[in-house]
């Protein structure tokens, strides 16, 4: 077997781009600004070992024990001229840079972050998506003392409820990019967050001028307490009404039986008033769906049918009772219609007098022995009905609307169509969610500190931070230049996701011959033209990256 050591070829993937990112971030500089450490006793800065790792996560997932590894299969010395061996990226140096992470406010870093790179890109702030979700871990996780942050049981979004978790809190703006983010307890209710968030991300973001943001939430931003809480701080949002308040069947009657409704598209129809919700004006939004209607037709029908088998249920040992007199027959009776015709089921019953003898004792009665008579009344005939068309039309319709709640009450600057459209890109919150959930990413966390895992928590919200900016780039190039991304199946794309930008990008492959750097023939010609989408020249895989150039 021959050989050259002279030739040595390298996966680079996505690793020189995901350096440049870091570095416009500025993470490393501002995690060296945060945490506590002395330069002078240090062989490499924490700046430095959380900005690598956020690499790593993104383009080979590795526990921390195996994050050494990843970086000897780099072509180390033409990343990081400053530090001389990868033996310094050893499991114990990451741990040591989480320890240091976990003693500063994480959530500032995530924000200082998020706003080095809305500046770079010029982005602005019009609204901001946020959520949460939950994150399962297995272990005991003991807590010592009081934390503020904690594994434990709460609401699971991973449907186990029987594992610990941790929670993570998310906002990203009009642009799809974060611009916060948050590792909470795993009891954390949304209630409690996400007007909390509102409140501390419209203070942050005005202090660096950005203003008049609306805050797009689901309905656990609406509550009578946050909803003075958000009153107080003029907070702005966007929110979809809960049925549990009852001003939400109001609205949704006066909207059925109005003719004043704006169709929208296709699928959306708005009936807009406005009205008051504990002494505050707000906009309302009854939206019906026809996609909603078409997807809720079958369960609706199902529903129905389950109703109606339990009220023949309850008929059919109401039949079997007596009463002693005619008005307690009648009342029962009255009781049993009453529910049945509100759930909008017809009842057909009669009352029957019958005569019901009885002896003195038991078995063949005496020659002659008269019989006891006992007047009692039963309820005969009892019919429930189908639920009339009409009917079932109206719970339709009810069941295909719901609410949305502002208190941006300039309808000229934000008519009921933008309020819409806005609650719609909800899902860009939850999609950004999806990469976070990916155990490609966001695996098994090989960690017993709660405090650690914490911060490596931390790590991966930078490294979707990244990853978004990433997607953010490719795209608007595509745009710019009216190209696409070429897919399987040969179909085309010009809005790519961030797991197609880096699946594209792991093809890359560069080739050392006597220290010098070439790409090989072979290479894939649209991983280079994604260099080029996300920004970057091709030559940056080529030649050695100087850190402190931005």
């Amino acid at each position: 077997m021959k050989i050259n050591s002279n030739i040595k070829t390298i996966r680079a993937m996505s690793v020189p781009i995901a350096l440049m990112l870091c570095r416009i971030a500025k993470i490393r500089v501002i995690v060296n600004e945060l945490v506590k450490w002395k330069e002078e006793n240090s062989k490499i800065s924490p700046g430095f070992l959380i900005e690598t790792l956020v690499v790593c996560v993104l383009c080979e997932r590795k526990p921390l024990w195996k994050v050494e590894e990843f970086w000897r299969k780099q072509d180390f010395k033409n990343l990081f001229s400053e530090i001389a061996d990868p033996s310094q990226l050893n499991d114990d140096a990451y741990g040591r840079a989480l320890e240091k992470l976990c003693a500063i406010n994480m959530e500032l870093m995530i924000s200082l972050v998020s706003l080095t790179m809305l500046k770079s890109h010029d982005l602005s702030i019009s609204f901001i998506h946020l959520d949460t979700t939950s994150k399962s871990v297995q272990g005991v996780y003991e807590v010592e003392g009081d934390r503020d942050f904690e594994l434990c049981h709460g609401f699971s979004k991973d449907l186990r409820p029987d594992l610990k978790q941790f929670k993570i809190g998310l906002a990203v703006n009009e642009h799809k990019v974060p611009v916060m983010g948050q590792i909470l307890s795993g009891n954390v209710s949304d209630m409690k967050f996400n007007p909390q968030a509102a409140v501390e991300m419209k203070d942050f973001f005005e202090k660096k001028q950005y203003r008049d943001i609306i805050f797009v939430s689901d309905c656990a931003i609406v509550s009578t307490e946050s909803l003075g809480t958000l009153a107080q701080k003029h907070v702005r949002f966007i929110s979809r009404l809960p049925e549990t308040f009852s001003l939400a069947e109001k609205l949704k009657e006066e909207a059925l039986r109005s003719e004043n409704w704006t169709k929208v598209n296709d699928e959306y129809q708005i009936f807009a008033t406005k009205d008051k919700l504990d002494g505050r004006d707000y906009r309302f939004l009854v939206v019906q769906s026809s996609h909603l209607e078409a997807k809720k037709e079958k369960t609706l029908q199902k529903q129905v049918d389950k109703k109606k088998a339990k009220y023949e249920q309850e008929a059919k040992k109401l039949a079997k009772q007596t009463f002693a007199c005619e008005a307690d027959a009648l009342t029962a009776l009255h009781q049993l219609s009453k529910r049945v015709q509100e759930a909008g089921f017809p009842l057909n019953a009669t009352v029957q007098r019958e005569e019901l003898k009885s002896y003195g004792q038991k078995g063949r009665p005496h020659k002659n022995e008269e019989a006891k008579v006992t007047i009692v009344y039963k309820i005969e005939s009892i019919v429930v009905g189908q639920m009339s068309l009409e009917r079932l039309e109206d719970i339709k319709r009810k069941e295909s609307t719901f609410i949305l709640i502002t208190n941006v009450l300039n309808k000229e600057k934000y008519d009921d169509e933008r309020i819409l459209k806005e609650y719609k890109h909800q899902n860009s919150v939850e999609n950004r969610f999806k990469f976070l959930k990916d155990p490609v990413y966001f695996g098994p966390m090989f960690l017993k500190n709660p405090q650690r895992l914490q911060a490596l928590g931390y790590v991966f919200i930078l490294a979707l931070l990244v990853a978004s900016y990433l997607e953010y780039r490719v795209r608007e190039n595509l745009k710019k230049n009216g190209e696409a991304v070429l897919l399987p199946g040969k179909k085309k794309t010009n809005v790519p996701s961030i797991a197609t930008i880096l699946e594209i990008l792991d093809t890359i492959q560069i080739v050392i011959i006597g220290g010098e750097r070439f790409f090989p023939d072979n290479i894939d010609k649209q991983a280079l033209k994604m260099i080029e989408w996300a920004g970057f020249e091709p030559t940056i895989y080529l030649q050695p990256l100087a850190w402190d150039a931005f």
